[in-house]
């Protein structure tokens, strides 16, 4: 029983020590990675822009939005709540503190080579997975398409593709996965004129 109380102390310890690792925190309401940690005081400086928003009647969290951010700029999440009490989020840039424009993201300037390998078979499997909602699918887009760059910094993937419903109706369709970040996407079915 000596031992169970230096051991516990020990593995607190650890466990303080790891989570420390993951993610650092200044105050109770804002948080950023390690990685970003130096760059607290653009944060508290994005905190104070959006208090002067007359909609952010308080500040519930600030961090940091790595998915749009480089370690030269961040863009910073700013969550408020208004005198509704409904919450809404401000996007801010790290460099000019004004509303962060998604058309700028190091996203939108175009998927890597990788992505869009990536893209193209999450696209290609999210087709096949359709099979059991018809009798049969020929795919008619075989090489991989080029990607559409919307504005919101979203990037599409295009796949034409015929098919027999299940009571022998003949289809055209295009599926369009639209991939947010990472694999993340949403599939958008339309019909297709046949040229």
């Amino acid at each position: 029983m000596e031992f169970a109380m230096p051991a516990r102390r020990f593995l607190s310890g650890l466990f303080v020590f790891f989570m420390s690792a993951l993610s650092w925190a200044a105050e109770p309401y804002l948080w950023l990675p390690t990685t970003y940690k130096e760059k607290l005081p653009e944060l508290k400086q994005a905190v104070e822009v959006a208090r002067s928003n007359p909609r952010c009647s308080k500040v519930l969290k600030g961090t940091v939005n790595v998915d749009l951010s480089s370690l030269q700029v961040p863009v910073f999440k700013i969550l408020c709540r208004d005198d509704e009490r409904k919450t809404f989020s401000l996007l801010l840039d790290g460099s000019s503190f004004t509303t962060y424009d998604r058309t700028k993201s190091r996203f939108h300037s175009g998927p890597s080579e990788r992505s869009m390998r990536e893209y193209w078979m999450a696209c290609k499997k999210a087709v096949n997975d359709m099979y059991e909602d018809f009798r049969t699918i020929r795919v008619l887009t075989r090489k991989r398409p080029e990607p559409t760059l919307y504005k919101d910094a979203t990037v599409g993937i295009a796949i034409d593709f015929d098919a027999v419903s299940l009571i022998g109706e003949p289809l055209a369709f295009r599926a369009e996965c639209i991939f947010t970040s990472g694999t993340s996407y949403r599939l958008k079915l339309t019909g297709r004129e046949d040229e």
